[in-house]
């Protein structure tokens, strides 16, 4: 499974974005594996969903057949409230991210927000799961297998 920073929405889903051919293996990972799936959850990337309308069709199709999964929101909220609690640099405006990272057991992030990337990999953020690996273009198409890929068991809304 994979979370989807939204500030890749265009890149992964938009195959007339420039940087498309970067993140077009996380589309086809995501398609083309069977256990795989984007996660994502809680209230700000709900809100930050509704801005990426053009996608939310998608989206929708995505999810009936189980390749857009929605973990537990009040979960993620907690946590994400936990990680502004132990963090308050205003300059890691994700602790959404890591929060559904945590709360999914989620192992791959997919961004391209170099400020995040060092707090997304911080190991304090993290009890419940592995620091995630992050995915930033091709060249960590490696990072797309199955040994990235967790049990949702327990974990979804």
């Amino acid at each position: 499974m994979i979370v989807i920073d939204t500030n890749t929405f265009s890149l992964v889903f938009n195959p007339k974005d420039s940087g498309h051919h970067e993140f077009l293996p996380v589309l086809q990972w995501v398609q083309n594996e069977k256990k795989t799936c984007m996660v994502y959850g809680g209230t700000k990337y709900r809100a930050e969903l509704k801005k990426a309308a053009q996608y939310l069709r998608l989206f929708s199709e995505l999810k009936k057949i189980g390749k857009f999964v929605e973990i537990d929101m009040q979960a993620v909220d907690d946590y994400e409230q936990h990680l502004e609690n132990i963090n308050k640099e205003k300059s890691f405006d994700d602790k959404h991210l890591a929060a559904i990272i945590n709360v999914s057991g989620c192992r791959l992030v997919c961004t391209k927000d170099a400020t995040a990337m060092p707090y997304l990999k911080d190991r304090q953020f993290y009890t419940d799961s592995k620091v995630p690996k992050i995915y930033s273009g091709t060249r960590n198409k490696d990072l797309l297998n199955k040994n990235n890929i967790v049990s949702l068991k327990n974990r979804v809304k």
